[in-house]
């Protein structure tokens, strides 16, 4: 417990369209059932904001309600508790699974088990482990039309909420809340509805979508109260969309025979499996002669009659040799004059020997009750059935059926179901972003060279991309020091490429590229061939060549360095001028800011050029591309030489591409917050208050900007990626992290995705998350 306790606490610690110069084209997404409405979600989070109880009769009855209206349904658990040493798989998985006939491989149905979780954590691998349940659980989710998400939840931790929130929002799943009242007659629907508040506020600090709230073991005879007072407080308070009770229920809260033998893990020996579903909260220590014993049965029975509760065959618990009470409870249970037992645990069965002629005696006999023998001794045994958790579990038919049962008849099913077809949103979070991009490029790997071959965080992250296989990396250097370094570093790059450059035969060939294609810049064969000797020029001769789809550099070296030779050979006739662009990662968004790192002070004409290309490199991205074209004033409030400047370009955006929604000059706030945007901006707009591409008047004001947005909101920044260039180069920043180069080299990827096929593949890939309004 202890280690889950520690996993949890530290787990704390999309996508698109073409683009083409008439306009911008968006693509179908799937599993939508409303355009107009907005799109079906594929996957629901089903977790318990009490703190305590559970959540099987939801799942169980949720589950059948969606095979009754989805093809294909799937169940996920995203940090799983084994139930053995023996069996890696969680308990609920195996009923799921057997219940609901899954054939899928219950590998792919879990996450990482949660020691694989606690090492993981331990060694700072953080990152690591969500993108093993993002990949795991995206993989699983392919094959489904929704797939059932259970919440983790484990007693001791007490942001269980945060830590369910921040998964719903990674994994891109609306929550379903359930509150187990647990048959507390004294709890009102103000006092549930208040912790619900603290709930949903939570989970919508954490981006998360909700889907509504369930109770759980309500108390019966408050059940219908408290639905009707849940169902005005929620619709008054607009709190949540309330869903329903299940009341409280002797079945599915008493222990069953099979639950305890389970638990015990005790043999069976006699009578019907089947008949072991039966209740078993009656236990009885058979210590005395026979006589007395049914007496003592009897007794008890009178007694539960009187309180009006149901009539239970108590649980025997006996030893082996006790040959007179076994024959004499064989004989009552067949003259059918009772009493009767649900079953009897033989304790100390390792130690004493059950009599042969009563094993012939009970062989024989027909429908005998089920016997089974434990290895503990009757003291034990009874305190370890008396401590033994209800649950339910593959063969609790009871259990299983009354769940079904319950949430059909008191949960709103039509809510839940028109609840999970979600309002058109722009929500994304950062790791669904990286993961949809990581996936894409898995999809369509492509080729990216390395140039700095020595540097300890570019052979990390060539580690992590080989290994994760986003892409094919070369690495450029000496073959032995490089690999050297890697095994210095404890990095391993055996599927990576690596080229001594200095002394590849390619040189010659490069320089006569090169030559031929600089020859009216004066180069010649001999200038051209000593400029292979430095490391980006050959990397990029590379690109160029058709070698590699891509390059990234600047870890080690300068920016100037990195894209000069990329300036010189891989410019684009048609696009003569070359800008770049900042994906910032925000909480729930991704935007794109442009021009933040190369050109000082674009003319109007130029500042039309960056925003068309940082529109089109948005639009590969996922974003649905609204250009604000930035100023200090908003549509006329201001004048002067930068206003001008700024307007100039957005005329020439509308009459270029008027398929492209644009608007400015346009101040930050107008163009990001709507209710700015309704006070500034009084003429019909398509960007005012909902753009997602960020076009900046010169270098300064977007350098600053973006990085004063990331460092004062923790946003990621994934860039500079250089745009209008014929083939992508990339430069990473000299204090760059490995995930930065990570990132850099799978945006890299994704950019060299040029041809219609490849990213057709990659928008039905990702469509589902496109980033719309």
């Amino acid at each position: 417990m202890r280690h889950a306790v520690s996993c949890l606490r530290r787990l704390q610690g999309s996508l698109f369209g073409t683009a083409s110069r008439s306009g911008f084209i968006p693509t179908s997404r799937h599993l939508c059932i409303d355009e107009s409405a907005g799109r079906m979600s594929d996957s629901i989070i089903v977790t318990n904001i009490s703190g305590s109880g559970g959540i099987s009769p939801i799942i169980l009855g949720l589950f059948e309600y969606f095979q009754r209206h989805t093809p294909s349904v799937g169940y996920f658990l995203p940090i799983a508790k084994p139930k053995s040493d023996r069996d890696p798989y969680s308990e609920r998985l195996h009923l799921i699974r057997s219940e609901f006939k899954l054939e899928d491989d219950p590998d792919s149905m879990q996450g990482v088990l949660e020691s694989e979780a606690e090492d993981m954590l331990a060694n700072g691998q953080s990152d690591e482990l969500v993108e093993r349940i993002w990949s795991k659980f995206s993989e699983y989710k392919r094959k489904k039309g929704i797939v059932i998400i259970e919440g983790i939840s484990v007693s001791g931790v007490s942001n269980e909420i945060e830590i369910n929130g921040r998964l719903a929002a990674d994994l891109g799943s609306p929550v379903l809340m359930v509150f187990d009242a647990m048959d507390d007659e004294s709890l009102t629907s103000t006092e549930i509805l208040t912790k619900v508040q603290i709930a949903k506020k939570k989970f919508m600090d954490c981006h998360a979508d909700l889907v509504g709230l369930v109770l759980n073991r309500v108390p019966k005879k408050n059940v219908h109260k408290l639905t009707a007072e849940m169902q005005e407080l929620a619709a008054r308070e607009q709190s949540c969309a309330f869903a329903g009770a299940i009341p409280s229920d002797y079945i599915l809260q008493s222990p069953r025979l099979n639950e305890v033998v389970t638990h015990l893990k005790a043999k069976w020996l006699f009578g019907d499996l089947e008949d072991s579903d039966v209740d078993a909260s009656q236990m009885m220590v058979a210590a005395q002669d026979v006589s007395h014993l049914f007496k003592k049965i009897e007794h008890l029975t009178e007694i539960r009659r009187k309180e009006g509760l149901p009539s239970v065959r108590p649980l025997l618990l006996t030893t082996p040799d006790r040959t007179d009470i076994l024959l004499s409870l064989a004989a009552a249970h067949g003259s059918s004059t009772g009493p009767n037992v649900s079953g009897v645990l033989l304790c100390d069965a390792d130690q004493t020997t059950l009599d042969s002629h009563v094993k012939r005696i009970f062989a024989a006999f027909p429908h005998i009750f089920p016997v089974f023998a434990a290895k503990t001794g009757v003291y034990e045994t009874a305190n370890r059935v008396s401590h033994a958790h209800t649950r339910i579990i593959p063969t609790s038919t009871a259990k299983i059926n009354r769940s079904k049962r319950l949430f059909n008849e008191y949960i709103n099913t039509k809510l839940i179901g028109k609840r999970l077809v979600l309002p058109k949103s722009s929500k994304i979070t950062p790791k669904q972003f990286i993961h949809e991009i990581h996936g894409a490029c898995r999809d369509n790997k492509k080729h990216i060279v390395l140039p700095e071959g020595q540097d300890r965080r570019i052979l990390q992250a060539a580690a992590e991309i080989t290994t994760k296989g986003l892409a094919d990396i070369t690495l450029l250097g000496d073959p032995v020091e490089i690999v050297a370094s890697a095994r210095k570093f404890n990095v391993d790059i055996s599927k990576c490429a690596i080229i001594d450059y200095l002394n590849s035969p390619l040189k010659e060939r490069f320089a006569k590229l090169w030559s031929e294609e600089r020859k009216e810049k004066g180069a010649t064969y001999e200038t051209s061939l000593n400029l292979m000797d430095d490391l980006n020029v050959f990397g990029t001769m590379m690109v160029k060549d058709g070698m590699a789809d891509g390059m990234v550099s600047g870890a080690m070296c300068t920016t100037a360095n990195t894209i000069r030779p990329a300036l010189s050979i891989l410019k684009q006739p048609e696009k003569t001028l070359v800008s770049s662009v900042f994906l910032m990662c925000l909480p729930d968004t991704v935007l794109v800011y442009g021009d933040c790192a190369i050109n000082v002070d674009p003319t109007a004409e130029q500042l039309a050029q960056i925003a068309a290309t940082s529109a089109e490199t948005a639009t590969s991205f996922g974003v649905d591309a609204k250009v604000a074209m930035l100023s200090y004033s908003t549509l006329g409030s201001g004048a002067g030489p930068a206003v001008e400047k700024v307007k100039r370009a957005t005329e020439i955006l509308k009459k270029d591409y008027p398929n492209l929604k644009v608007d400015g000059p346009i101040q930050y706030d107008a163009a990001i917050d709507p209710q700015v945007a309704s006070t500034k901006v009084k003429e019909k707009s398509d960007v005012a208050g909902k753009a997602t591409v960020f076009i900046f008047p010169d270098l300064n004001t977007g350098n600053n900007t973006y990085k004063a947005v990331q460092q004062s909101t923790g946003a990621l920044a994934i860039g500079p990626l250089i745009q209008g260039l014929a083939k992508p180069v990339n430069d990473l920043s000299r204090g760059c992290t490995v995930a930065d180069i990570v990132n850099t080299v799978a945006c890299t990827a994704i950019q060299a995705m040029s041809s219609s096929v490849v990213m057709n593949r990659f928008l039905s890939r990702v469509s589902t998350f496109r980033l719309v309004d």
